[in-house]
């Protein structure tokens, strides 16, 4: 990077200005220069996990066998006993799919093991330090998009890239990648389909503060911390999930108190016998990759009540499917079948009046969720939804009164039950109760 000193700035010390660049240039427009490391980050570096298992050339083939059943359309990844990857950080969406496409994409993976094979070439020992300035063999990246920030130098027409936020990219999978493990299970209880009261567990603070200066744990499972500092969207129509086993259980309460809150205070270091704090580590991307088509038959009532609101004039700007995330220790982000449970947020125009409808995916019939009209801003909206969706499988799978109360005006949000009728909880309404309903949508929009 020292190679353009017209970047050059209090930041981009000396020996951070050593570090290694990719340089693109195209004909009449600005040549971008991105660091290595920052692209390595995006793509592969998410966890302390896979920094870790870059540097060396066994630990992915040891610790996961892939099945390949493309004649079924799908991928069981068997996590084996020994592997360390964090069991908790299967819950996560964006883990799940970019740890998939690592594993069964070549194109990812030999990317990712050249990372290994550049260490053990370039590398060097001086006075008793191992050194290596990182580097590593993009992969093909044919049709992707980035969003990022940096600054520019206008005179030489050249942009410095400082960090990518967004990635949306293409990848070689099946159109369903199953992860397997001993430890997924769901336990139910026989009379009422409920979570079991198990043993006594920790309450996790809302926030926690990494301290540098101690060792972690190892007699923990790594508490697993929001990444929040990039997000994917994934150009292709695959499924990921996390298969659970269901087992029967006939102890009672569903909703157990926690026995106790969890230190605030935890370590991303390497887990040791003797450390002090929790372990930590990091979960993947925020995952935006929209589902729309791969889970269109679980909406397929509610995709017909929008063919008939633009049979009356209201225009569908918009409309994207994605995964909710997990909120505490339930299980209501998955489906019985544990796939991802997902949300639809359609995007309508009428009489110059812009709205969002919001349809959550209850096809496995576990609840009777109406539909959300939110008639605000696509900001404001964009502000809460992280909260408001992470809210909605916090406990039971309902819309959360209160944040939506405190969020926004009483008159901007209504709610829309599905029509009565044997199965509507699954999404099945007659044909002949699609016109009434979508009656419904046209007056609150």
């Amino acid at each position: 990077m020292n190679e353009f000193p017209e970047f050059a700035y209090a930041s981009l010390a000396k020996v951070e200005a050593r570090q290694k660049g990719f340089l693109i240039e195209t004909p009449g427009k600005p040549s971008f220069i991105i660091p290595q490391l920052e692209l390595a980050r995006v793509l592969f570096l998410h966890s302390s996990y896979l920094c870790r298992a870059a540097l060396t050339s066994e630990t992915l083939a040891h610790e996961f066998d892939v099945q390949e059943r493309l004649n079924e359309g799908k991928v069981i990844v068997n996590v084996l006993k020994l592997s360390t990857f964090p069991k908790k950080a299967f819950d996560d969406a964006g883990t799940r799919r970019m740890l998939a496409w690592l594993l069964i994409d070549r194109n990812a993976r030999k990317s990712f093991e050249s990372i290994f094979r550049h260490y053990k070439q370039y590398s060097r020992v001086n006075n008793g330090w191992e050194m290596w300035t990182f580097s590593f063999e993009p992969p093909e990246m044919l049709g992707w998009f980035f969003t990022f920030h940096g600054r520019v130098d206008e005179t030489n027409n050249k942009f410095f890239v400082e960090e990518i936020t967004d990635l949306t990219f293409h990848g070689s999978l099946p159109d369903r990648v199953l992860f397997q493990h001993d430890s997924f299970k769901r336990y139910e209880n026989k009379r009422n389909g409920g979570t079991p009261n198990g043993s006594p567990w920790t309450q996790r603070p809302e926030e926690h503060e990494i301290n540098d200066d101690e060792t972690a744990s190892n007699n923990n499972e790594p508490v697993i911390l929001r990444n929040d500092t990039h997000t994917i969207n994934f150009l292709g129509h695959t499924q990921t999930a996390k298969v659970n086993e269901v087992v029967d259980s006939d102890k009672g309460a569903s909703n157990p108190e926690p026995n106790e809150v969890a230190s605030e205070e935890v370590s991303s270091d390497e887990p040791t016998e003797g450390g002090k704090l929790p372990a930590a580590d990091f979960s993947g991307p925020n995952d935006a990759t929209d589902l729309s088509r791969m889970c269109e038959s679980r909406f397929e009532a509610f995709n017909h009540m929008l063919e008939l609101l633009q049979k009356n004039g209201v225009t569908l700007l918009s409309k994207e499917t994605t995964a909710l995330p997990q909120s505490g220790r339930g299980q209501k982000h998955l489906l019985k079948n544990g796939e991802p449970r997902v949300i639809c947020c359609a995007e309508v125009s009428f009489e110059g009046r812009n709205a969002y409808i919001l349809e959550v995916d209850t096809s496995d019939g576990v609840s009777k969720l109406s539909s959300k009209v939110f008639r605000v801003s696509g900001i404001r909206l964009q502000e809460v939804w992280s909260r408001l969706t992470e809210s909605i499988t916090e406990k039971t799978l309902s819309w959360p009164t209160s944040v939506i109360k405190s969020e926004f005006d009483e008159k901007s949000v209504s709610s829309v039950r599905h029509p009565s009728n044997e199965g509507a909880g699954n999404g099945n309404i007659p044909t002949e109760k699609l016109h009434v309903w979508s009656e419904k949508f046209l007056n609150l929009i």
